[in-house]
């Protein structure tokens, strides 16, 4: 069955553009691709022989509000070059929901998050933090797109989340489509993420896309506090990095001075299997993610994961078992890099990371997919 896939922006070698990557590769159907901005040589290569359609006027990627509002507005007056295809998903994370209305066949949703500047606590809080004028621009723009994403989310006949934590975020929201909701966890390849059999090094990794919404701060600001414990400790910040990112991580590597830090920006596949395989541990230290592949590729390679106790990894990290969940706090994060350091992390750990990281196949989740769109297009 040929079928469409829309999101706005691909461009990125992200959980998302994973995502796409690995249902392109195991789908049982034939797949169209349509978004509004593609820079084919930022994202996967594998991405490069896909049928991708750019749709006209592009949209920008900036997540400032004016960008933001040009954007829905282009979105939504859009009709899509479907080509024959008998069903619709939409990779939902905020604006995509805007093109659901105006599809000519039936339409389901991968929930990502809702809009993570109005419906997370935590995103939000940190956009706006002291500025009046922030506050009062998203609650002048904020309210009149809960009321247009409400009515796109009706031609939704199926709904997939990618974590109970999302689903809850839909149901804040007020998000009801057609039909039901479901939570579909993305999967992991073990085989591009070996688990390592020699020693480890004693060095930190923090992988993923260098963003703000990631705060990396946080692990740098653990650095801190393990001098002040008279622990001198390297940490690899290791993640793509967009134009609209670059001064994030020059704020970063200003912060990072005095620190045994390394940026890698851009790794290769290949040279982030090698980080996981060789690091003691990974931080994963996003705010409130909303689900997280990069603690299901450290556990993959054997690695404990130490992240903040929110969002995704409480889906994904067993505490004591395949990592640790910690407030967001540097000073609790710094004991517990002491632990793993000083080899008092519970043994057998490794091994029960990679066992944890089998629970979440590509292949069932593409099987999935695959059903709901062949569902939704007999209607």
């Amino acid at each position: 069955m040929k079928v469409a896939l829309y999101h706005p922006w691909i461009y990125l070698t992200s959980g998302i553009e994973r995502s796409f990557v690995e249902l392109l590769s195991r789908s049982r159907h034939d797949w169209l691709l349509l978004t509004h901005h593609h820079e084919p040589d930022a994202t996967y290569p594998e991405l490069r022989a896909a049928h991708v359609v750019q749709l006209a006027p592009p949209v920008s990627v900036r997540r400032s509000l004016a960008p933001l509002a040009q954007a829905a507005w282009r979105i939504g007056r859009c009709r899509l070059p479907l080509d024959g295809a008998g069903a619709l998903l939409v990779s939902s994370e905020g604006l995509g929901d805007l093109v659901a209305p105006r599809s000519p066949v039936p339409v389901a949703a991968y929930c990502h998050t809702p809009l993570k500047i109005l419906h997370d606590p935590a995103t939000r809080a940190a956009l706006v933090g002291s500025s009046p004028v922030r506050r009062a621009g998203l609650g002048a723009l904020g309210a009149a797109f809960e009321a247009v994403d409400r009515r796109a989310w009706r031609a939704y006949r199926h709904v997939l989340a990618n974590s109970e934590e999302t689903r809850r975020r839909i149901a804040a929201a007020g998000l009801v489509p057609s039909g039901p909701v479901e939570v579909l966890h993305p999967g992991v390849d073990l085989s591009r993420f070996p688990a390592g059999t020699g020693p480890r090094e004693p060095f930190l990794l923090v992988a993923g896309r260098i963003m703000w919404q990631k705060d990396v701060t946080l692990a740098l600001e653990t650095l801190e506090s393990l001098q002040g414990k008279g622990k001198q400790v390297r940490l690899v910040v290791a993640g793509a990095v967009d134009d609209k990112s670059r001064p994030y991580l020059a704020e970063l590597r200003s912060l990072a001075v005095g620190l045994d830090v390394t940026f890698e920006v851009d790794p290769t596949d290949a040279r982030l299997s090698e980080l996981y395989r060789t690091c003691a541990l990974l931080l994963f230290t996003a705010r409130n993610e909303d689900f997280g592949i990069v603690p299901l590729e450290a556990m993959a390679s054997g690695v404990p994961v130490l992240a903040v106790d929110s969002g995704g990894p409480r889906e994904t990290v067993v505490p004591g078992v395949t990592g640790w969940l910690e407030p967001r706090d540097p000073d609790r994060f710094a004991d517990r890099v002491l632990e793993v350091l000083e080899n008092r992390a519970p043994s057998g750990m490794s091994a029960a990371a990679v066992a944890r990281a089998a629970e979440f196949s590509w292949d069932a989740f593409v099987a999935r997919v695959d059903d709901v769109m062949e569902e939704v297009a007999r209607g």
